[in-house]
């Protein structure tokens, strides 16, 4: 979870099957000169980690500036962005980042969000045994996710390449 701006502060909430989550950071940057590059560690970015199990998230993003010194912050940073990304992609660019008003089309454009998806919350035995069993085409194989809901996905076997979802499954490589 990203958050650039300065003088913001964001949190994500959420929930896995058994518990709450909730995860936050706040931005400062008193100057553009106090943000630098290549570093997301409070002035200008921060960054906070997921939990690898949430069925869903939202955001909220809320400002920390007293209104006589936001005119000045907001003349260096005019927006601010609070985001899911694949940890370790986004490059904080120091205050170019903050002023650049085309930051949102650089992260759509960079950040890949990475689900980790499975299928219901039966095993591959369980699963198996119902209609709906979804690894039932040629050379694929049945694998249970190590998510906490449980649940189950399709590979193709090795040596095989194809979708192991849908007909003709997987096929053998060359």
């Amino acid at each position: 979870f990203t958050v650039i701006g300065c003088d913001d502060y964001a949190w994500l909430t959420s929930e896995t099957n058994s518990r709450y989550v909730s995860t936050g950071c706040a931005t400062r940057c008193p100057t553009p000169k106090d943000v630098v590059g290549d570093k997301c560690l409070g002035n200008g970015c921060c960054q906070s980690s997921i939990s690898k199990d949430i069925n869903y998230y939202t955001t909220r993003v809320y400002s920390m500036d007293e209104s006589y010194n936001m005119s000045y912050t907001r003349s260096f940073n005019p927006c601010t962005y609070a985001f899911v990304g694949e940890e370790n992609v986004f490059k904080f660019n120091g205050a170019t980042d903050l002023n650049n008003t085309s930051l949102k089309k650089k992260i759509e454009a960079n950040v890949p969000i990475v689900l980790d998806w499975a299928i219901g919350n039966l095993s591959c035995t369980e699963a198996e045994a119902t209609d709906g069993f979804a690894c039932r085409y040629s050379n694929s194989s049945c694998v249970n996710s190590p998510r906490e809901s449980g649940g189950y996905r399709c590979i193709c076997s090795e040596g095989y390449e194809g979708n192991p979802y849908l007909s003709p499954g997987c096929q053998g490589t060359v």
